[in-house]
């Protein structure tokens, strides 16, 4: 592909989502829903048409999140349970990308005895509070912290990546305590926490719309 029609593409890509931002975080209601989705597909369509054959697993990984924001962002009622399970395959592809660049064994290894020893934990402190949205949930951030640890190990490969995850994980911790103040933590309403939480403000789509544009554009780099 020409570097200049790429480099074209990159930018218009870019004030595109710039635009979408904006009225993400701006706006509520219907406009809110189209366009906090189509930037997700956005990020998807950019990744197959021009990363796709450098790194299929992020395109992969962003096709599950176009099918996680879709059960999240554009089903009413939300499907919390499903878009989580959809979250966890996204997870998985980067996880199976980070993998292949290294093929370490025993890193693999640590990294299932670390998911491992996070579930059980959660199950410990959960108890009677544990659910299938909560198994689900905690291998999905479990997942999601390990790619970051080990994507940073990579930085001299893939800078964006990382960097995109940790965006990523940022908002998740948003939403994880959003969820968790509804009945699984003791969270008070009043509570600096609970304000910082709940404020006037779509503080998880301030950090989540940047990840999944430095996802997108990190499959254009060659490692």
């Amino acid at each position: 592909m020409d570097r200049s029609f790429k480099r074209i593409s990159v930018i218009c890509f870019l004030l595109a989502e710039a635009i979408l931002y904006y009225f993400i975080l701006t706006a509520g209601g219907d406009i809110f829903t189209v366009c906090a989705y189509t930037s997700i597909v956005l990020c998807f369509l950019f990744a197959l048409l021009f990363g796709v054959k450098n790194d299929p697993l992020i395109a992969a990984g962003l096709a599950c999140t176009v099918g996680a924001d879709f059960c999240l962002v554009v089903c009413s009622p939300i499907q919390q349970l499903w878009g989580m399970i959809f979250f966890l395959g996204a997870q998985s592809f980067y996880a199976a990308k980070l993998y292949l660049n290294q093929k370490n064994r025993t890193l693999l290894l640590i990294r299932i005895g670390l998911v491992a020893a996070i579930e059980l934990i959660a199950v410990i402190i959960l108890k009677d509070k544990l659910d299938a949205l909560a198994v689900v949930s905690v291998c999905y951030y479990a997942n999601l912290f390990m790619n970051i640890v080990t994507a940073f190990t990579q930085w001299q490969k893939n800078k964006l990546l990382p960097i995109g995850l940790v965006a990523f994980i940022l908002c998740d911790t948003v939403i994880g305590l959003q969820v968790a103040a509804g009945g699984y933590l003791p969270i008070a309403e009043g509570s600096a926490l609970h304000d910082f939480l709940f404020m006037d403000f779509n503080l998880s789509w301030f950090f989540y719309l940047p990840s999944q544009v430095m996802i997108a554009l990190s499959s254009l780099q060659k490692e």
